[in-house]
This record gives C-alpha cells, sequence and structure tokens, in this order.
C-alpha cells in the first residue's frame, strides 16, 4: 500500500509539472472603441473550456492558457463579443465594440439552442438583469409592466401577495384561462410569479404566440414566460462576490373614493346641537344616545325635493381610518463564488409588504435558493436549481376577493358614523355602527376580529446532466419537480358578532381549514446537434418529456363553538362539513427541431411536437403541433448606408391548452351518500388548438436606433365550453365540448434608442407598442352573459358569433333625439313631450329637476327592451415608454405606461348609488336649476342590471416607476478607504406615482385575478396604491 502512494504521488507531481510545462502566461487590456476608455469587469474566458478571468479596474487582465489553446472569447454586457486567436503573442490589446442593441444578446427559450438575437426568427422579448435591476418589482409579473410589447400586465387589485394577471397578445381562450406557461430555470412552474424572488432573476424570456411557443406544445397556447436565475459562472476564475440589498419604504392610497357628504333627509330643528350624531326630522332618539345602533323609533323622511343637499352634523374620514398607508421592505443577500470547474450562487431574501389597509399583516414572503454547476470533467458537466419558498398572506376582514366585504362595508357607511365607538361587550369597533344602513357592517371590526390566513411552502428543483459526447453531438437528461403545500385558515371567535335578534349578537363562531398538497415532476432526455459545414450552420435537437402531476386537497368547515377561545374543531358544537379532491395528470411528449443558417444570412427553422396527455379525451389521446419559420438577413446581402442590421422574418406555427381535469369525464354531485348527475363526459374532447402566422422586421440603423415591427394573427379553435344539454338529456345538466373560434389580430412595434452617448452622460429610451383584437368567429352553443367567476353579478360580458371577444351588453339611455324617433311609435305621447336634459339624456318633457325626472331606455324593433352593446374591454393601444439619464455615477430612470381606450364597467359606483352615498349624488352648492333628484340616480342604478350609464372609458397614462440612483465603483470607493467594497448603489425609488385618468373609480387598472383578465370590471376591490422607497446595495 506505501508503494502503491509513493508511485501515485510521484505520477501526480509529474502530472502537475507537465500540466504547467503545457501552459503559458498572457496579459492584455481590453477596451472600448466608442470612446477609448477601458472596460472593468470583462470576462475573458478560452474557448472550449472553463479557464478565465475578468479585467481588473483599469480593464488589464492575466490569464495562465494552455499551450494548444486556439482562441479566447472576450465579453461585457453592452459589448459585442469579440472571439480573439491566440497566437504567439503573450500581450493583448482587445477593442470591444459597443452592442447598441443587444443584436448579440443570446435568446434561450422557443429555439432549438442559445441563439444571437439578430438570427431569431420567431418573436420572444427579454428583459435582462440590468432592466430589472432599474426598479426592483415585487415579483417577476410586476417587472414586466411597460417594457415589452404584445405582453399585458394587469395589476387588478392591490392587496398584496395577489398575482398580476399576463396576457399575452391576444386572448386564446373563451372560457379558460389566459395564463401563459411558466418555466423557471428549466423546470415547469404550476404556482404563481410573485413566489419567485426578482434579486435571483437573470433575465425573463417571453415568448410571444403560436408561432414561437409551438415548441411547448399542449401548454403553450397562452404563450410562455421563462425565467433565468443568476448563477456563478458570470465571475471571474476564483472570484466571490458577495451582495445585500435592503429596501425600506411606505405605502399611501393616491386618490379617495368620491363619495357624497350630503343626504336628503329632513333635519330636526335642533339638529345643530349635537355632534356625535345628525338628528332627523321623524325620529325619537333614546336618552343619552351619542350615535350607532340604538333603539331608534321612526324612520328618516325624504325632502320634499328629494334632492342629497342638507349637511350631517359631525364628518369622519372614514377612508382615512380604514386606509391607514403601512411599510415594506426586503432584505436580500447572496453569495456567488466561481472556481472554474465550479460555480455557485446561495441567496436568501425577507420580503414583507403590509399593504395600505388598517391592522392587516398583508404579505411577507421567505426565499432560499442554491444553484451550482459542476465540471466533472471536459465531456460531462452537472446544474442545480433548488429554490424553497415559504409565504404567508392575511386576507383582509376574513372576505374573499369578490363579495366586496370590508371594501363594500366601507364606502357604504354615511359620513357621520363613527367607526371607533366601541361594541356594548367593550369590544372596539361598534359592529354596526350606522342605525339606518340595514346591508353593511364595521370595516373595522372585521378587519380586527376575523382571520383569513394562507401559507404556503414550495420546493421546486431543476437538475441536468450534460454529456458532451463530441464536438457536435450532447447528450442532455433533465429532471426537475415542484411541491407546493397550502393551508387556509379562517377563524371567527365565539364572540364574533353577526346580525339577528336586536341588531346583533354573537355569531358562536367558525373555524374553516383548507389544505391542498401538489407534487409536479418532468423528466426530459435531449440529444443535440450542432455543426458548421461549409457555408450551413446546422442546429438540431430531439427530445422526449414526460410529465406527472399530482393534486390533494381537503376542506373542514365547523359552526359554533360549544367552547370559546379554542380553534379547534374538537370544540365545535355545531355541524361540520368536510370535502375533498384529488387528480393526476400523465403526459409524454415528444419533439424534434432544426435550425440551419447559410452564410449567417438565410435562415430556417423547423419543429414538430406530439404530445400525449390524460386530460385529453379517450378518443383523443395524442395530438400533433409544428412550427416553420424563417429570417433573411438583408444586410447581410446588400450594403445599405447607416443599416447596421436590416432582417425580415415569418413564422408559422401551432400550439395548444388543456382542458380542465374534469372535462372528459362524467361528473356527479354527491350530497348526504346520494349522487345526482351533473355534467356528461365525453370521450373526443380535444385541447384548444392555436395556430398564427407572424411576420417581422427588424432594423438597427444609424448606430443608435433600434427598430422591431411584427404583425401576427392567431386562430383558436376546439375551445372547451360547457353546453347546456336540452332538457336535461338523460339527466346531464352540462357537457363540455369543442365549441368555438376565437380569432386575434395584433401589432406590436418598439424603437430602442441611444439618444446621446459621451463619456460623462447619456440617456437611453424605449417605446413599445402594442394594438390587438379578438373576434369569435364561431359558436357552436347558444350565446351568454359572462364575467369574472362566472357569477351573476358580474356577468356584463357577452359571448356570441361575429362578436367582438370583451364586448359589454345590457340596456341603453337615450342620448338623442333621433334614437327616440326610432321608436317613438311605442311610447306614450309625441315627440314633443321628451326633451334632452343637461346631462345629455332623453327624460320626458317638463320633468328636469324633479323627481319624475327618468331617463329613456332604448327599445328594440318590437317595443322591448333593447339588449345591446354597451363597451368593449379591449384597449385601442397600449404604449410603454422608459427613460434611461445617467451622468458619471448618477442615474435617472423614468417608465410611463399609457393605454388608451378600453371600457370598464364600474359596479361599484352602481351599488354606492343604490345606497346614496356617490359622490354625483351630493347636489350641495349647485343652482337650484341645475340639481337632480335621488330618483334621477336611482333609475340609473336600476335594480342592479347592466346598462351603459356605468360603463366608463379606461384610458390613462401612469408615471409608473421612477428612480434616482448613485453608483460608486470600486476605484472610487477605494480612494475613500473602503477598498473592501466593490460597488455601491443608493436608489430612491417610486412606484405607481401616478395616473392621468378619467376614470371615477380609485384606478382604472382593474381587471381579475382568475385568469380572465381581458374582463375589466370594477367591484369592491382593494385598491392599487402608490409607494416610496429608498434602497441601498452593496457588493463585497
Amino acid at each position: 500500500m506505501k508503494k502503491f502512494t509513493f508511485l501515485f504521488a510521484i505520477a501526480l507531481f509529474l502530472g502537475v509539472q507537465l500540466l504547467y510545462a503545457q501552459t503559458r502566461d498572457i496579459s492584455g487590456v481590453v477596451t472600448n472603441s466608442g470612446d477609448g476608455t477601458t472596460v472593468p469587469g470583462a470576462s475573458v474566458v478560452v474557448e472550449g473550456t472553463t479557464l478565465g478571468t475578468v479585467t481588473n479596474i483599469d480593464g488589464e487582465f492575466t490569464l495562465k492558457v494552455p499551450a494548444d489553446a486556439r482562441r479566447m472569447i472576450v465579453s461585457f454586457v453592452g459589448m459585442k463579443t469579440a472571439n480573439v486567436v491566440l497566437d504567439s503573442r503573450t500581450n493583448y490589446e482587445i477593442v470591444l465594440d459597443p452592442d447598441i442593441f443587444g443584436i448579440d444578446e443570446v435568446i434561450v427559450s422557443g429555439v432549438s439552442a442559445e441563439t444571437p438575437r439578430k438570427k431569431l426568427s420567431v418573436s420572444v422579448g427579454r428583459v435582462s438583469e440590468t432592466e430589472l435591476k432599474e426598479v426592483p418589482a415585487s415579483s417577476a409579473a410586476s417587472a414586466l409592466q411597460g417594457k415589452m410589447a404584445g405582453v399585458t400586465v394587469v395589476n387588478s387589485t392591490g392587496e398584496p401577495g395577489s398575482s398580476s394577471a399576463i396576457l399575452v397578445r391576444g386572448a386564446t381562450q373563451i372560457a379558460g384561462s389566459q395564463d401563459p406557461l411558466i418555466i423557471v430555470d428549466g423546470g415547469l412552474m404550476e404556482g404563481k410569479l410573485q413566489d419567485i424572488n426578482v434579486d435571483d432573476i437573470e433575465s425573463i424570456e417571453v415568448v410571444k404566440g403560436a408561432s414561437a411557443a409551438a415548441l411547448y406544445g399542449s401548454r403553450a397556447g397562452n404563450g410562455v414566460i421563462v425565467v433565468t436565475t443568476k448563477r456563478g459562472k458570470g465571475l471571474g476564475l476564483n472570484e466571490t462576490v458577495i451582495t445585500v440589498r435592503n429596501e425600506y419604504g411606505v405605502n399611501q392610497l393616491a386618490t379617495k373614493y368620491d363619495l357624497t357628504k350630503s343626504h336628503g333627509y329632513l333635519l330636526a330643528s335642533d339638529w345643530q346641537s349635537y355632534n356625535t350624531f345628525t338628528k332627523f326630522e321623524g325620529v325619537t332618539y333614546p336618552e343619552g344616545y351619542s350615535g350607532g345602533w340604538g333603539a331608534l323609533q321612526g324612520a328618516r323622511q325624504l325632502k320634499a325635493d328629494r334632492y342629497m343637499d342638507n349637511p350631517y352634523a359631525v364628518y369622519y374620514d372614514n377612508q382615512e381610518e380604514f386606509y391607514t398607508g403601512n411599510d415594506f421592505y426586503t432584505n436580500y443577500i447572496s453569495i456567488q463564488n466561481n472556481t472554474g470547474r465550479t460555480n455557485y450562487l446561495i441567496s436568501f431574501e425577507n420580503y414583507e409588504h403590509r399593504g395600505i389597509l388598517f391592522d392587516t399583516d398583508g404579505f411577507d414572503r421567505r426565499s432560499y435558493r442554491a444553484n451550482i454547476d459542476h465540471h466533472i470533467s471536459d465531456k460531462f458537466n452537472v446544474s442545480a436549481s433548488n429554490v424553497f419558498v415559504q409565504t404567508h398572506q392575511n386576507y383582509p376582514g376574513g372576505d374573499s376577493k369578490y363579495n366586496g366585504g370590508v371594501f363594500f362595508n366601507l364606502l357604504l357607511t354615511a359620513p357621520d358614523v363613527d367607526l371607533g365607538k366601541p361594541n356594548p361587550d367593550g369590544q372596539p369597533y361598534a359592529f354596526l355602527p350606522d342605525p339606518w344602513e340595514t346591508t353593511t357592517e364595521n370595516p373595522l371590526y372585521n378587519l380586527w376580529k376575523k382571520e383569513n390566513d394562507s401559507e404556503w411552502t414550495r420546493f421546486m428543483g431543476s437538475y441536468a446532466l450534460n454529456w458532451d459526447i463530441t464536438d457536435a453531438v450532447k447528450l442532455r437528461g433533465e429532471y426537475s419537480f415542484e411541491s407546493a403545500n397550502q393551508m387556509n385558515t379562517q377563524y371567527q371567535p365565539y364572540d364574533t358578532y353577526e346580525r339577528g335578534g336586536a341588531g346583533f349578537q354573537y355569531s358562536e363562531g367558525l373555524y374553516y381549514k383548507y389544505g391542498s398538497k401538489l407534487f409536479a415532476e418532468r423528466a426530459a432526455a435531449n440529444l443535440f446537434y450542432s455543426e458548421r459545414i461549409g457555408d450551413i450552420n446546422i442546429r438540431a435537437k430531439t427530445s422526449f418529456l414526460y410529465e406527472n402531476e399530482q393534486f390533494y386537497s381537503f376542506s373542514t368547515t365547523g359552526y359554533d363553538f360549544g367552547v370559546a377561545g379554542v380553534p379547534s374543531f374538537d370544540a365545535i358544537k355545531g355541524n361540520k362539513t368536510n370535502t375533498s379532491y384529488q387528480s393526476q395528470i400523465v403526459s409524454n411528449n415528444i419533439f424534434a427541431i432544426l435550425y440551419l443558417d447559410y452564410k449567417d444570412k438565410y435562415i430556417f427553422d423547423g419543429m414538430y411536437r406530439y404530445d400525449g396527455s390524460s386530460l385529453f379525451g379517450e378518443n383523443e389521446r395524442w395530438q400533433p403541433y409544428y412550427r416553420v419559420s424563417g429570417a433573411w438577413r438583408i444586410s447581410e446581402d446588400v450594403s445599405i448606408s447607416g443599416i447596421q442590421e436590416l432582417k425580415l422574418r415569418a413564422a408559422y406555427g401551432t400550439a395548444g391548452q388543456r382542458p380542465p381535469f374534469s372535462a372528459q369525464y362524467e361528473v356527479m354531485s354527491v350530497s348526504g351518500g346520494v349522487a345526482t348527475k351533473s355534467a356528461k363526459g365525453n370521450k373526443d374532447l380535444k385541447p384548444s388548438h392555436t395556430s398564427e402566422f407572424e411576420v417581422g422586421l427588424d432594423v438597427d440603423f444609424l448606430n443608435r436606433f433600434s427598430f422591431s415591427a411584427v404583425y401576427a394573427n392567431g386562430v383558436t379553435t376546439d375551445q372547451f365550453l360547457q353546453a347546456p344539454q336540452a332538457s336535461y338529456a338523460m339527466g346531464w345538466s352540462t357537457q363540455w365540448v369543442n365549441a368555438g373560434t376565437l380569432e386575434s389580430n395584433t401589432i406590436e412595434a418598439s424603437l430602442n434608442a441611444k439618444i446621446v452617448t459621451t463619456a460623462d452622460f447619456s440617456w437611453n429610451a424605449n417605446i413599445v407598442f402594442d394594438r390587438n383584437r379578438n373576434t369569435i368567429t364561431e359558436l357552436n352553443i347558444p350565446p351568454y352573459q359572462t364575467g369574472p367567476q362566472g357569477q351573476e353579478a358580474f356577468k356584463a360580458f357577452y359571448i356570441r358569433e361575429g362578436e367582438t371577444f370583451g364586448v359589454m351588453y345590457g340596456t341603453h339611455f337615450l342620448r338623442s333625439m333621433d334614437e327616440l324617433a326610432q321608436q317613438i311609435e311605442f311610447m306614450a305621447g309625441s315627440m314633443d313631450d321628451y326633451t334632452i336634459n343637461s346631462d345629455g339624456f332623453v327624460i320626458p318633457f317638463g320633468t328636469e329637476g324633479t323627481a319624475e325626472e327618468k331617463p329613456v331606455k332604448q327599445l328594440d324593433e318590437e317595443g322591448n327592451l333593447a339588449f345591446v352593446k354597451t363597451g368593449d374591454a379591449n384597449p385601442d393601444f397600449k404604449v410603454g415608454f422608459s427613460n434611461t439619464f445617467m451622468y458619471k455615477g448618477l442615474s435617472l430612470y423614468v417608465l410611463l405606461d399609457w393605454k388608451q381606450g378600453g371600457d370598464i364597467y364600474n359596479k361599484t359606483a352602481q351599488w354606492l348609488t343604490r345606497d346614496d352615498r356617490h359622490g354625483m349624488m351630493d347636489q350641495a352648492g349647485k343652482p337650484e336649476n341645475q340639481k337632480k333628484t335621488i330618483d334621477y340616480y336611482k333609475a340609473f342604478y336600476d335594480v342592479n342590471d347592466f346598462n351603459d350609464f356605468w360603463v366608463e372609458d379606461g384610458t390613462y397614462v401612469k408615471l409608473r416607476e421612477l428612480a434616482l440612483s448613485y453608483n460608486l465603483s470600486q476605484s472610487t470607493l477605494s480612494r475613500a478607504g473602503l477598498g473592501f467594497v466593490k460597488g455601491a448603489k443608493f436608489s430612491v425609488i417610486g412606484r405607481n406615482l401616478l395616473t392621468f385618468t378619467n376614470y371615477s373609480g380609485f384606478d382604472p387598472e382593474v381587471g381579475t385575478t382568475d385568469g380572465t383578465q381581458i374582463f375589466a370590471y370594477d367591484f369592491m376591490g382593494y385598491p392599487n396604491f402608490r409607494s416610496f422607497s429608498a434602497s441601498i446595495e452593496l457588493k463585497f
């Protein structure tokens, strides 16, 4: 053994000596061709190896290279990569040209292998780490707002932790979700983007439309978002970087809702003697009454003129009390290292956001990440990406997102109501603070008393083994998984008030638990071929992909605690109900893709994929998808003065969307052990099928501008919709069928400009534009009304063949005498008996300003109320405009977001009118001849029916992001004696600072969070808000 050890030591020593004998030292300097300055931080790597370094603060480097090395690759962000031939020299002067618009930027999504943007033949958008760091977003979805043409991000609610809705190009689903597929570090993500820490992200790529997303098959009909997180591979050899970032800020409601400050009731003769409540005529008040719920006798009496112009005795700013504005903060630390063969990133984030509501915890997230790459040998390397996320979300007042809840109660509370009064038992915030309001409760009480919390744990892992069989052939094995657990708890203690008895009483409590467990795994085998043969560059890839997803959930609800103060089902004396759900989805997918380019100027891309999924009907288990695309780099063929890059491209491809789990099966409703038929099964159910043709133009010119334009036409057939069964055939009420076609037309354009570039100052601008139209060209089921969550109260939207998807239907109030003339035959009197009032509506003549003033509705050809188009939620166009100004170490970033058009149905305003709370009903201070009665506005309320009075223009311009930052370089820090700090960045940040709009609600950026982003519907939601923060980032 000793002899063997001795010989091994000698061999090792000789091997090391031989290795050193076969290497040589080189050095050099890297400069910028634009201004001649040196480039610190540039990467210098020996081609085909992991040997490399980075330039120092003077742009210099030294490197030990193998004697047989032929080339080295020199790169830096914003510069074109240089491929330098290694010859007998020992010192190199390397000049990098500015890559003004990132044409050498590499795209990894939707293609066979890494592809420079200049060679793309499909549409893939990219947001880089540099752009993400300008204003760090709370989620990856928010980071896309206003930065990419064809991508719509709607923050439909300001509730912390809620996910933004994302629409890529046009809608593809009439009834299903529009959410794109999410891929993180190669693994499919079933969760939402708000679980991804933006500080960990290196880039976000968006694969737009079916022509580009065909590679992802039956899950990619809505487009694909690909998130790549940071690693250590970009560092120099044996370099370690520690990054610490802390941000602290405050939130603020930007504008309060316009509510009436007057009422229409008779005041008691001595009303001014009271300053805690408003004393009305006709009401007897108990001795010592000071406001709130009490034994009042009688009723308020409306004034004879029925104008709301009388004052209250006291005013409370209840919106100020409710929307308190809270803080938020982020603590982030990461460690990156590169030892040549191994690189890694380890990070931790602590994020907490309390929103703007009184006494709510909001949302918090803890994220732990570990990414590592290791070269086992020159032929084998492995990589691993791991993230563990814990989140907690506190829902306000125990209410769900769509029942109005505490927001409903707040807005319907009169201004003379003191929400801070105590209850009879000493609990704070009187449960029924308004003696005249029978439908509302104290929102502060519900925020304080009722608990509704969700906790999530999510672990995602993505692993790969790469084998370079030859220089041209590579094999890659991949495995990824996602394990997610949720627990939602709702708790209302025994002494929680509810309505009943003499106004209110103890509810005896509620306890609810919902738990779910998801485990999704994915395994893939990929074979790559890449080689240049003469003038032809060939890249090919063939893959097999296996998916397995298992989901389980349960819920238990119990009412009435037998023991107070014990949140346990064992303490429930009343009924308990239990439900459970379980599903498993298995899919197998096979695909192949071929890329060819000739002389780097004629580009062809072809792809075929075959998907099999258990979600498809038994007779339709396998579905094909394909793509054909091409591009011509004209500027490589023809020299055009002032044109650096000119490319024409076109693509045609198909993708799909999988139907819901239960759609193909017979569904039975079970209650009390008895099964009842519900939905009929369908063995022929297919995924929806989206085919898209796009054509694009990309041009870089004058070394200063980059322009891109795309037109895309998409057609989605085989929509999966629920069709009613005639006369409940065989007991079934509905059946999922493929029964519709939706067509979209999209125009996208972007312009990047380097407006000013000098040694000390630069101004870069980016403008993105898009316009989309969606039409239902075929519908094989009867037309129907729909809306967010499918609830009856929200069905302002109409689905009908030949109609634009996203239109609103209802009744119409006449606004001209010409409209009246078309229906006068069905009305009492003649044209002379009607007129136009000061608001522009047709009313009976002589009634203006009286209780008889009522707007006239449109009638159809038979004299019945007409059911007509009242609005269209689709915007005319959207524009994002970002600017970055830099002067030495100081930078200013500004992002403006403009949406032109797009109607909103304002259900909030409609309900406020029902309860005499909307600000437009306030007649105080108006001339007598311009006042309107309560009855006039109640006519527009229209008993909650949908009508065009509540359809408002959703146009807005937003100052979405603003950041002022100062960067200190290592050289500056060294002069201050802080050479151990590699860089420091100090920032002041504003988000959603200003909104310019005519919309009357809190914010025109409304929608839904259930995937149906096209429905712009405003109903008593958590308003969006603005925030101000300060951030410091240090690198060691």
